[in-house]
């Protein structure tokens, strides 16, 4: 049964380290947009952080992408698409000290290719850059990023990504990998700085991959999850009396009315079977955002802005999204 304890949402989205994650498709980098967006405007340095991706967070929110540099787009907001090279270079110059050895070794076309077919090496490049902008500092010794943001892998990725610096720290007894894993390790399954966010299509597909991950995250690993949000939800045509009102009219004989009716019905039953798989997600008793179905169209800044409203409403009301007497009503 779910847990019925409290849950203080707005600390859910204070944590320091974030991670989005959730079947492909069901609109992580939307949300991953709408945090980062919430947290700049609170005053937080924020940095989002894409993985080797086709860069999508700068431009849904009108900017050009970025590439594999941290670079700011608007006022606190900073986002970098994490590439391994990059990450790989960036790391090796820090603990080698000279990009001469730096290429002695690692321009070496030996173990250019150890690297490229090791499993699991790029996902711990990216994740080991995301952790080193986690602790990264300034020449006071003072954070750099109040809050770092990662568009994390989709579900099935996901499960190796978030699981890789547990298996290197067992499978490496000592040594810098070792510690190196363990930090990240720490960091991830600290639940006073780290918090991972599930989305969720209301289908049946998104909603049986979304529970097994709550699952394999939560109990298995024992990483410390936020929120469950519901991307694209559909709004019934009709709630309350005039839902019961208009379940009791029968098909009407004039042709127009007819493709009214038709088409009331048919957004009807979307609606219903839409909340049937919402209340399956529910269940899991994580504290719910919902998103509602917009237009099959590119998000455009002006939708981004309106999705985080609704988003920032309900994190500081949760009567507005999953509040049991409301839910009934749908």
């Amino acid at each position: 049964m779910p847990d019925s304890t409290p849950v203080d949402r707005a600390a859910l989205f204070d944590r320091r380290f974030m991670l989005v994650t959730g079947k492909g498709g069901v609109g992580k980098s939307t949300v991953t947009a709408i945090l980062g967006l919430l947290s700049a405007r609170a005053g937080a340095r924020t940095l989002i952080c894409e993985l080797d991706a086709h860069e999508r967070i700068a431009p849904m929110l009108g900017h050009p992408p970025v590439g594999g540099e941290v670079t700011e787009i608007e006022e606190n907001l900073s986002v970098v698409d994490i590439r391994p090279s990059m990450a790989m270079e960036e790391y090796a110059l820090m603990k080698l000290r000279f990009r001469a050895l730096y290429r002695l070794v690692f321009e070496n076309p030996l173990v250019e290719s150890l690297v490229r077919f090791v499993p699991g090496v790029n996902d711990l490049l990216m994740l080991g850059k995301a952790f080193n902008h986690e602790r990264e500092t300034d020449d006071a010794g003072r954070p750099v990023w109040d809050r770092v943001i990662i568009d994390a892998p989709a579900t099935g990725h996901g499960i190796t990504f978030f699981r890789l610096p547990k298996i290197i720290r067992d499978a490496v007894p000592a040594g810098n990998m070792h510690r190196e894993a363990a930090d990240m390790w720490a960091l991830l399954t600290d639940p006073r700085r780290t918090a991972v966010h599930l989305v969720s299509l209301p289908e049946e597909l998104p909603v049986q991959e979304t529970r097994e991950l709550h699952a394999r995250l939560a109990d298995d690993l024992g990483i410390p999850l936020g929120a469950l949000v519901i991307n694209m939800l559909p709004e019934r045509p009709f709630e309350g009396p005039l839902a019961e009102a208009f379940d009791g009219v029968d098909e009407p004989g004039d042709p127009r009315l007819r493709r009214l009716w038709t088409a009331a019905r048919i957004r009807a039953g979307r609606a219903a079977n839409a909340e049937q798989h919402a209340r399956a997600l529910r269940e899991m008793g994580l504290p719910t955002i919902e998103l509602p179905q917009r237009p099959a169209r590119a998000l455009d800044r002006a939708a981004i802005d309106a999705l985080a409203e609704r988003f920032a409403t309900q994190v500081s009301d949760p009567g507005t999204s999953d509040d049991p007497a409301r839910q009934g009503g749908r």
